[in-house]
């Protein structure tokens, strides 16, 4: 009887540690995700030489993806030169949630990147 309890124990050990596992790699690949969207949007952004069009595609991208009770996700400042009217450069910041659902830990993370 006493083997019994030990083996069963120790299945319930392994398939709690399992489940933990698999939920870190899951809330690892989702933060992988978000800094390659991030890559992404400086990449159209840049592309496109700060089309407004673009900006707001990337946004509503982001805000589909990670956005939570309808917030921004993603955050563009462009920045213009001195005598030009035109942006050279800028700040792309994507805020997100890294999650780890068996243990209801949940925390708001931000990743940036310069445009340009």
């Amino acid at each position: 009887m006493e083997t019994v309890i030990k083996g069963f124990t120790g299945m319930f050990f392994l398939i709690v540690l399992t489940c933990m596992g698999v939920s870190i790699i899951a809330s690892s690949i989702r933060s992988t995700k978000a800094s390659e969207a991030l890559m992404s949007y400086v990449s159209r952004i840049e592309n496109s030489n700060y089309s407004d069009e673009v900006i707001i595609s990337c946004k509503a991208d982001a805000r589909q993806q990670f956005g939570e009770d309808g917030g921004e996700a993603l955050d563009v400042i462009s920045v213009s030169q001195k005598g030009h009217s035109y942006p050279s450069y800028g700040r792309a910041t994507l805020n997100y949630t890294y999650r780890i659902p068996l243990i209801g830990y949940a925390s708001r993370h931000s990743i940036s990147s310069v445009i340009g």
